[in-house]
């Protein structure tokens, strides 16, 4: 490239450090009218910055002197962050481009970033090491497993019988599995070696397996048991055929009964800030499957990106779910001098929900209010802009133009015409509704608010917060659906103790939810959150916000362990949710890196009781897994 962009560090303070930024051009040619845009992580104090302005938007940061910048000459400018000293690269410049201005137009030019120069020494990256597999490497541990003698072998001639419509989508779940593995299509039919056969006397979620030398047996008495019994029997399945000529997998015989510790077990996937497409998400669910986790929490909305078609209100897929630097919304975090985007259709959407059906994987929408919406404020001024309002605020992720304003008409028709057609996209139960991280001064000038809250009685703008949810959660409950929400739903004090409260920042939080009366999922970001980096190098991708979270302190997370909640309590605990955030997680091999191996500890979180839970056995039973990902070519942290 032309143009180069370097980092350096030369200042740390407990809660302030001070940078030097220097742009090169490489190039034979002077620019005269140009910007310089890079993104970063954290806020820019405006003041701070040295030789020119400063304007930032979300993680874009525009900087304009002036000044030409001359062939082989350079830049040098400096700004600060109030933040904690940075430990890691990811925390550097995401990406920059160059716009250039000449007679011909603007032009965006990228620009080659290095990486930050923290001034401190990195330790070395802490290399995956673990035993030898054991001889069975089931994850999560089931309840009880007794091996028995023999083998069962698997081959080309193999089918699966369903003798239920409770075990019908679970059979053909399982096929489609041995039919990737054998050389032949396995298909449901009336006999076979692999029988799921129901059994009424079972739980709700509980479910035995029985391999024998004659074939197998999954029974149980839900959908959901029996996914759990197909997970199991597909981990059973080596990684390597045992007699080639007959294409035979030589399962162990052994005799299983197993079920849940918690109900509710999860993962969340953010495809706002990044765009994942549909093959990623799938392949994701089936792995969620896999390992037995029962929801996937879609989150679809932010201020970086809408993501899901609304047909009434085409614009939010038209504009809403792009960016770049000539789109509406302004280019963040990576491809600073391209377009990013996109979006999933309605057909999309059905094929991805019947796909976990098929899996015993109940999938949550997310769309996020009343702040994190700036792709929709911005698809839809017409609608959700109060021109008279003058508040001004500024979001932790940086935007002074996010938050739907309680006090408008149009919030509410945008509000219940995009929450009608979500749950006519999703049967399940659940519509999460954000409720996260609205910023402190918002509505304080907005005329309409400020009428809202004197007819009310309100006397604290968070109750307008409430007043908003409340409204969502009462529309909800008109098309049979129960509302989730981050921690901030409760702030206010309008939402119903019906809502279930998903505490993020830590547990303390959770705990107060549940003290006022709410039942919690756990997504502490200390442990659960897999856009932690998982090591201390400097090198590790992810970041640390919260903290690091190694494979061995997210196998370790136990809820409540250091607090005085009572058994009544515990049991408001519906469940466990792990999350991974994309602010930095853009491509397929980032995104499979963040995740594996800690989906697989938070799985034997969520599922096994705590005396079952070892380290050193987890260990053992995750090198055996190990050898499945090598076989999907997953890209793990080793």
């Amino acid at each position: 490239m032309n143009f180069r962009l370097d980092l350096n560090v030369i200042d740390v303070q407990p809660n302030e450090s001070r940078f030097a930024l220097v742009l090169h051009n490489l190039s034979e040619y002077n620019i005269e009218n140009w910007q310089l845009t890079f993104s970063v992580s954290r806020y820019v104090i405006p003041t701070s910055v040295s030789h020119g302005t400063l304007k930032q938007v979300g993680s874009l940061c525009v900087f304009e002197t002036g000044a030409p910048l001359n062939a082989n000459d350079h830049l040098y400018l400096e700004f600060s962050h109030t933040t904690k000293p940075f430990t890691m690269h990811d925390e550097g410049i995401g990406d920059a481009c160059l716009m250039i201005t000449t007679d011909q137009g603007i032009t965006a030019t990228p620009v080659e970033t290095t990486l930050i120069n923290l001034g401190v020494q990195s330790p070395e990256r802490t290399p995956l090491t673990l035993p030898e597999p054991k001889a069975i490497n089931l994850i999560p541990q089931p309840k009880a497993l007794v091996v028995t003698q023999g083998q069962f072998a698997l081959t080309d001639e193999c089918a699966v019988v369903s003798d239920s419509d409770a075990s019908q989508l679970a059979a053909t779940w399982l096929a489609q599995e041995l039919s990737a593995h054998l050389r032949s299509d396995v298909t449901v039919k009336k006999n076979g070696e692999i029988r799921l056969k129901q059994d009424t006397k079972l739980a709700p979620s509980h479910y035995r397996v029985s391999v024998k030398p004659q074939g197998i047996t999954i029974s149980a008495s839900d959908e959901c048991g029996f996914s759990h019994g197909v997970a199991t029997v597909l981990q059973l399945i080596p990684t390597q055929v045992s007699h080639r000529h007959h294409a035979a997998y030589t399962l162990p015989c052994v005799e299983i009964e197993d079920h849940p510790r918690f109900g509710y077990r999860s993962m969340m996937l953010d495809c706002a800030r990044h765009f994942h497409p549909v093959r990623r998400v799938k392949d994701l669910i089936n792995q969620l499957a896999r390992y037995k986790f029962n929801h996937f929490h879609w989150h679809l909305t932010d201020d970086e990106g809408w993501r899901i078609q609304i047909d009434a209100f085409p614009e939010l897929t038209e504009i809403g779910a792009w960016r770049g630097p000539f789109e509406t919304l302004e280019p963040q975090y990576t491809s600073l001098s391209k377009i990013h985007g996109g979006f999933y259709t309605k057909d999309e959407i059905r094929d991805v929900v019947a796909y976990a059906a098929q899996r015993g994987i109940t999938v949550i929408p997310e769309i996020d209010i009343p702040g994190h919406c700036r792709a929709a404020i911005k698809s839809l001024p017409h609608m959700l802009v109060e021109d008279a309002d003058a508040s001004a605020y500024r979001s932790i992720q940086n935007y002074t133009d996010n938050v739907l304003n309680p006090g408008l008409k149009g919030t509410y028709t945008f509000l219940e015409t995009v929450l009608a057609e979500v749950c006519e996209l999703f049967p399940g139960p659940f519509v999460h509704i954000g409720a996260d991280e609205v910023p402190e001064n918002v509505w304080t000038d907005s005329p309409s608010c400020q009428a809202l809250m004197k007819a009310c009685g309100y006397t604290d703008t968070k109750e307008l917060q409430g007043h908003i949810l409340r409204h969502a959660e009462n529309f909800l409950s008109t098309k049979g659906k129960q509302m989730f929400g981050w921690e901030e739903a409760v702030f206010g004090d309008k939402v119903s103790k019906d809502t279930v409260i998903f505490s993020w920042v830590s547990e303390q939080s959770g705990i107060e939810c549940i003290r006022n009366g709410y039942n919690v999922v756990l997504q502490p970001g200390q442990e659960t959150y897999l856009d932690m980096a998982q090591d201390f190098s400097t090198d590790e991708p992810g970041t640390d916000w919260a903290c690091k979270v190694p494979l061995e302190k997210a196998y370790h997370y136990e809820p409540f362990a250091n607090s005085d909640v009572t058994p009544s309590e515990f049991e408001k605990i519906k469940g466990i949710q792990c999350a991974l955030w994309c602010e930095v997680t853009n491509t397929q091999s980032r995104f499979e890196y963040m995740i594996f191996p800690r989906l697989l500890a938070i799985a034997e979180v969520c599922w096994s009781a705590k005396e079952q839970r070892d380290w050193a056995d987890f260990q053992a039973r995750l090198s055996g897994q190990l050898q499945y990902l090598d076989r999907l070519g997953i890209n793990y942290r080793r």
